[in-house]
């Protein structure tokens, strides 16, 4: 018993002796295990940088703004005079860039890289289709032209010099509505049109996005998206905001809404809410009308020739 008592006073005196070195060893071992926690978080930020940049994998995610919109100094494409009235742009499965006019329905094939005019030909037989074009979109082996009072336009790719036959799609949109944008949704099949200015019945202090099926080759009643306009930043002299173009994003899957009313672009989810905005810069976009996208994520935009003549900007993403 004597022997158990001496073994503990041993045990209890190199306790005593010994607890500052434990406890020092137990404040290192925490902090080392913070330190490496640190890391992997660093290590964290760093992925998910680098998965920010892979526009494939930021598919849920803004892409306005990995271009440089408000860059004054970007140097624009001159246009030929002839496409003074340059309303909208599209490009087909094959990277070809095609615009129109606003008044004939002349189709113009476009070198993106200087805007030279490699062909055109037209809507019509023998005389040109007349009206107020507002927008072209491309979806598999044919065009879509859009006029601002709502109806369709479908034909295909003719030969330099030619006229193509056409078929036309009434809508129940008409000019107060001011149809200017349309692009193609390839999840839903469907045609969607922006309106410049009334919304619809119901729709009051919002901008509306129809849908056209291509299915059933008609326009849902119901808007697509509302656009809320308390959701858009007016910071422009007109203080206004007035959709001239609409594309979708190869990526993202998101919608850029330019507006020549607000010098603007706009970019909306796919259940149309805002989820970025950006200004044109007043100083180089006069009348920004039309807006697209190469395979690539490059964004051309299109602008009437306002005091400068028809121009092309070309925005690259950065990566």
């Amino acid at each position: 018993m004597k022997s158990f008592y001496f073994v503990k006073g041993i045990l209890r005196k190199y306790f005593k002796m010994t607890r500052p070195i434990i406890i020092i060893f137990i404040i290192i071992l925490f902090a080392c295990g913070s330190k490496k926690d640190e890391t992997k978080k660093d290590e964290s930020k760093k992925e998910d940088k680098k998965t920010e940049k892979n526009p494939t994998v930021r598919s849920e995610k803004s892409n306005l703004s990995w271009y440089d919109i408000e860059n004054e100094e970007i140097s624009p494409i001159n246009l030929s005079d002839e496409l003074n009235e340059i309303s909208g742009i599209t490009f087909t499965n094959d990277d070809r860039l095609f615009a129109h006019e606003d008044e004939d329905a002349d189709i113009f094939q476009l070198n993106p890289e200087n805007g030279e005019i490699i062909k055109r030909f037209s809507l019509g037989d023998l005389l040109v289709l007349k009206g107020d074009f507002e927008d072209i979109a491309f979806v598999n082996d044919r065009f879509y032209l859009a006029e601002s009072k709502g109806n369709i336009y479908e034909f295909k790719e003719g030969d330099n010099g030619s006229f193509v036959t056409y078929k036309k799609y009434k809508t129940s949109l008409n000019s107060s509505n001011n149809v200017e944008g349309l692009c193609f949704d390839n999840a839903t099949n469907s045609l969607l049109l922006a309106c410049k200015d009334s919304p619809g019945e119901g729709y009051e202090k919002q901008k509306a996005i129809y849908s056209f099926s291509l299915s059933s080759m008609t326009l849902d009643e119901k808007p697509r998206f509302l656009i809320d306009l308390k959701s858009i930043k007016k910071n422009t002299i007109e203080n206004e905001f007035g959709p001239s173009g609409i594309s979708k994003h190869p990526f993202s899957g998101s919608f850029f809404v330019v507006a020549a009313r607000g010098n603007t672009i706009v970019e909306i989810d796919k259940d149309g809410a805002v989820i970025n905005q950006k200004d044109l810069p007043e100083k180089l976009h006069k009348q920004a009308e039309g807006i697209a996208f190469k395979k690539d994520g490059t964004l051309f935009i299109s602008d009437e020739g306002k005091n400068k003549g028809p121009m092309l900007f070309v925005y690259k993403m950065n990566k």
